[in-house]
């Protein structure tokens, strides 16, 4: 039994088709066939029945492919720790952000940094929603994150980084272009456009709104703040967004939305189990003890 047999096994469980598999794992089907015949000669059982085109694990089948997924995805997660580890030791840093943090906020903050410091790692973004940043944490994909909090993973150390301010906007033409101020029971009977649950920023601004007032009328949700600018133009409905600069090629009127000043409140996140290079460390607590500048930086984004 070797590891490419064990691999296959998993491949074929999950695709269930001899041909899906093989080209899933670039080989050929007879090679995938052969591979699994001998592994059941070798186990003395029949791992698989067949069902016409597809095949289905028996009994057998589904007692090894327990014990051959927890065995892979360990090995799989040491061999993502040797790799971060082994970037680190070039002088790698992998940092995962939320779009608005990779694009206006942490480049001017690694720029400072490598201004001010005597240790010059290498830079890498990664942008990607907050659940995908902290499962890539988990994975050794990323070094750390700039993220909302995301309770799947709160035994991630969490450090409060800054705030976005959330805004109502709509176009000029709107009635309430002619106000500056709103509170969320102000805005029922408005058709509200805001972001989708699927993502934290959405659940942490539907839970914000919906305490104050309970029957608003979110009737869409989309996932970026492009997104949404485009709808409330077109549509002539109000938009419930993070105040950030890709708002700023829209001719929009925004409103300041009487919300608390954390429901968009954003964090350094790392797994603190994690044995990090002296690169890594040094930036951390160059972050840390920055947070008054990055606010500076996120209150000064220029937005029409």
């Amino acid at each position: 039994m070797n590891l490419n047999q064990l691999y296959y096994f998993r491949e074929l469980a999950d695709q269930k088709q001899y041909t899906k598999a093989a080209d899933s794992l670039f080989i050929s089907q007879p090679t995938l066939s052969v591979s699994i015949k001998q592994l059941e000669k070798e186990l003395h059982c029949q791992l698989f029945k067949h069902n016409g085109h597809y095949v289905q694990l028996t009994e057998y089948g589904r007692i090894f492919y327990d014990t051959v997924t927890k065995s892979l995805d360990s090995l799989d997660r040491g061999k993502k720790k040797i790799e971060q580890r082994i970037s680190q030791d070039h002088g790698n840093i992998h940092i995962a952000g939320i779009p608005t943090a990779i694009g206006t906020i942490l480049p001017n903050l690694t720029k400072q940094y490598q201004q001010e410091s005597n240790i010059s790692p290498h830079f890498i973004y990664h942008d990607n929603p907050s659940y995908q940043i902290c499962e890539g944490i988990k994975n050794g994909w990323y070094d750390i994150g700039i993220s909302s909090f995301v309770p799947e993973f709160s035994y991630f150390t969490y450090i409060p980084l800054y705030t976005e301010e959330i805004i109502a906007i709509v176009s000029k033409e709107n009635d309430l272009a002619k106000i500056n101020e709103i509170s969320p029971e102000e805005l029922q009977g408005e058709s509200i456009i805001t972001y989708s649950k699927k993502i934290q920023i959405g659940k942490d601004i539907t839970n914000a709104l919906l305490a104050n007032a309970s029957d608003l009328n979110i009737t869409n949700r989309l996932h970026d703040e492009l997104a949404i600018a485009g709808q409330v133009l077109t549509n002539d409905i109000v938009g419930v967004v993070a105040k950030t600069i890709y708002l700023s090629g829209f001719d929009i009127h925004i409103i300041k939305l009487d919300l608390p000043k954390n429901t968009r409140q954003v964090y350094l996140v790392y797994d603190s189990s994690q044995n990090f290079s002296p690169e890594i460390v040094d930036f951390i607590d160059f972050l840390k003890s920055h947070k008054p500048d990055i606010q500076k930086i996120v209150d000064n984004i220029p937005v029409k």
